[in-house]
């Protein structure tokens, strides 16, 4: 009997596939069973396809990313952070389905769950100035 996973559920499951892309290289495709066995997940064909979606922005979004980091280069930013940062901006940017400020508040609980304490508000600042931005210059 598989459980009926949330939209936070399966944002987490694409960070986790993300991450460990970002410190291994390995498709999320390659990732999934292995991610499925070590954090008890499922992992959804969702997660996969946004993960290879997130993937292929990483110039983009990192550029981004680079913009609106006033305090900190880029290859500064700890893994962790970079990983949040990207799901966030690809889901404001390129899905319909979730609000800008939806995507920002969950990048804000995962960064409270696997970063360090201060670095939500770093995540908070980065995406909030983006969203202000981008809704200045559609106004």
């Amino acid at each position: 009997m598989s459980e009926k996973l949330t939209r936070r559920d399966i944002r987490e499951g694409t960070f986790l596939l993300l991450f460990q892309n970002e410190l291994s290289g390995t498709s999320p495709a390659e990732l999934a069973e292995a991610c499925s066995e070590a954090y008890e997940m499922t992992v959804t064909n969702e997660m996969i396809k946004t993960a290879d979606a997130v993937i292929e922005k990483y110039e983009e979004l990192d550029a981004i990313i680079s913009e609106y980091s006033k305090t900190r280069e880029i290859n500064r930013i700890p893994k962790v952070n970079k990983t949040i940062l990207r799901l966030a901006l690809y889901e404001i940017k390129y899905s319909e389905k979730i609000p800008p400020k939806a995507a920002v508040n969950e990048a804000v609980e995962l960064a409270k769950k696997y970063a360090d304490k201060q670095d939500s508000g770093f995540v908070n600042g980065i995406l909030g100035n983006y969203i202000r931005k981008e809704e200045t210059d559609a106004g």
